[in-house]
C-alpha cells in the first residue's frame, strides 16, 4: 500500500506579525510630511517601505511635538504602487507634503516620543503593538537630528476639535502632576487638524461648546450617591474590582467614563450596560449618528439617561460590557445609596490590576499573566515588547494605586 502524500501546510504571517518581524528588513522607499510641521507642532509623517514585488507598506504617524507625542498611528500592508500614488495625492491635496530623508522622520517621531513621556503621555497604542516597526531600530547609525518640541521647552497642549472636556480634564489633571502649575501652556482651540475641512471644524467647535455647559452644568449640582462595587468577570487570582461613589444625577455616558479612568481602560472600543448582559434588555448605549434609531424598549441613549432612572435598590445588579470582540463583562452591584448629596464621583477602594487593551478577553489575560510570570517562557520577549514595558519592568497583576485614582478623579470632575 503506498504511503500517503501530505502536503506542506505553510504558516502564513498576519499583516501585524509581518510588520513586527519582517518589516524593517525591507528597504525605506521614502518619506514625507507636512511643510507646516515646524509651525504648527503637528507632524504628520509618512513612512513607506518596498517589497521585493514592488508593493509598499506604509505607516503613517500623527505626532504632536508640542505635549501628547505620537496621537495616533497606522499602516497600509503591502499595496500597490497605484494605491500608493493614490494615497500621497489625496495626503498632499489636504496636508501639503513634501519628501523627507529618512533620518529627519526618524528624529521627529522619537523626538515627539521622548518630549511626551517626560510628561507621562505615552505613544498611542498602535504605534507600540505594531507601527513602531516600520521604523528602524534606533541606533548611531542614524544621524542625530535636533527637534524643537513644545514651546520655549514647556508643554503646550492645543486641544483638537473633537477633544471633549473629559479629554482635556484628564490631560490637564496629567501636566498639573508631571509638569507642575504653571509650568504649560494651554490653548483652548487647535487650528490645524488632518482629518477634517474647516467646515467641519466648526461644527464640531460648537458641539464641543455645548457639552463643555453640560459637564460644567452637571457639576454644580448635588444628588445622593450611590456605592457601587463593579468587578471585571472571569478574572481570578487577583479578582479584579474598584468600588466608586457616584452621584445619582450623572448620566451613563460619565458613569462609562468613570469606569474607564477607574480602572485604566483606554476607551478604544465601544461599550452597552444592560441587566444581564448580552441579550438582556434594555441596553444603554453611546448611539452611532449614521446608525439607525435606537430602537424603543431595547435600547436608550447613554448621554440622556441618569443612574436614578435604572438605580434604585441596594443589592441591584447591573452589567457594563466593554470591547465586544474582548467581552469584558463587569458585574455592577449597587451596594448603598447614600443620604448625603455629593456633585463629584470617588473611588473608595479595589483590587488588581487592569487588563491590556486587545489582550484576548479573560483567557487571553490569564495567558498573558503566566507568561509575564516565567521570563524563560518563550513568548516573554514578545509579550513585553508588545505592551511597550522596558526591560527590567515587571507585570504585577495585584497592581492597585488608589491615591492615582482619587486624585485623577478629583482634578476631571472639579468645577
Amino acid at each position: 500500500m503506498a504511503n500517503e502524500k501530505k502536503g506542506k501546510v505553510v504558516q502564513m504571517l498576519s499583516p501585524e506579525n509581518y510588520i513586527r518581524q519582517r518589516a524593517r528588513s525591507l528597504p525605506v522607499s521614502e518619506c514625507s510630511v507636512n511643510k507646516d510641521w515646524k509651525g504648527t507642532g503637528l507632524a504628520y509623517v509618512v513612512i513607506a517601505r518596498k517589497h521585493t514585488n514592488n508593493n509598499l507598506t506604509i505607516g503613517m504617524f500623527l505626532v504632536d511635538l508640542r505635549c501628547l507625542g505620537v496621537k495616533d498611528a497606522s499602516y497600509r500592508f503591502n499595496i500597490s504602487g497605484n494605491e500608493y500614488l493614490e494615497f500621497l495625492i489625496l495626503m498632499d491635496g489636504k496636508l501639503d507634503m513634501t519628501p523627507i530623508p529618512y533620518s529627519l522622520a526618524h528624529n521627529i517621531i522619537l523626538a515627539g516620543i521622548e518630549f511626551a513621556e517626560e510628561y507621562g503621555f505615552e505613544p498611542h497604542k498602535d504605534y507600540t503593538s505594531v507601527a513602531q516597526y516600520l521604523l528602524e531600530e534606533d541606533t548611531d547609525d542614524i544621524e542625530l537630528i535636533e527637534i524643537d518640541c513644545g514651546f520655549h521647552g514647556k508643554p503646550t497642549y492645543v486641544r483638537g476639535p473633537n477633544e471633549n472636556e473629559i479629554r482635556v480634564a484628564q490631560i490637564i489633571a496629567q501636566l498639573d502632576r508631571t509638569a507642575g502649575p504653571g509650568n504649560y501652556t494651554i490653548i483652548d482651540k487647535a487650528d490645524w487638524d488632518p482629518d477634517l475641512e474647516d467646515e467641519e471644524d466648526e461644527d464640531d467647535e460648537e458641539w464641543d461648546d455645548e457639552e463643555d455647559a453640560e459637564f460644567q452644568d452637571m457639576l454644580q449640582m448635588k444628588s445622593p450617591g450611590l456605592q457601587f462595587k463593579i468587578q471585571i468577570k472571569g478574572i481570578d487570582n487577583p479578582p479584579v474590582w474598584r468600588r466608586v461613589i457616584v452621584p445619582s444625577h450623572y448620566s451613563f455616558i460619565y458613569f462609562h467614563l468613570i469606569i474607564q479612568d477607574v480602572f485604566g481602560w483606554e476607551s478604544h472600543h465601544k461599550f452597552f450596560f444592560s441587566p444581564t448582559g448580552w441579550n438582556s434588555f434594555p441596553q444603554i448605549i453611546e448611539a452611532d449618528e449614521e446608525e439607525d434609531d435606537l430602537e424603543i424598549g431595547q435600547t436608550m441613549e447613554a448621554s440622556e439617561t441618569a443612574l436614578s432612572e435604572i438605580f434604585n435598590k441596594k443589592g441591584q445588579k447591573f452589567h457594563y460590557i466593554y470591547d465586544f470582540g474582548d467581552n469584558w463583562d463587569h458585574q455592577i452591584t449597587l451596594e448603598k445609596v447614600l443620604l448625603e448629596k455629593i456633585n463629584q464621583p470617588v473611588c473608595l477602594d479595589g483590587n488588581g490590576q487592569c487588563p491590556p487593551e486587545d489582550c484576548g478577553g479573560a483567557p487571553g489575560y490569564e495567558n498573558l499573566k503566566v507568561v509575564l510570570a516565567n521570563p524563560d517562557h518563550p513568548e516573554y520577549d514578545e509579550m513585553k515588547e508588545w505592551l511597550g514595558m522596558e526591560d527590567d519592568e515587571t507585570w504585577n497583576p495585584a497592581e492597585f494605586e488608589l491615591n492615582e485614582i482619587q486624585d485623577m478623579l478629583s482634578e476631571i470632575y472639579s468645577l
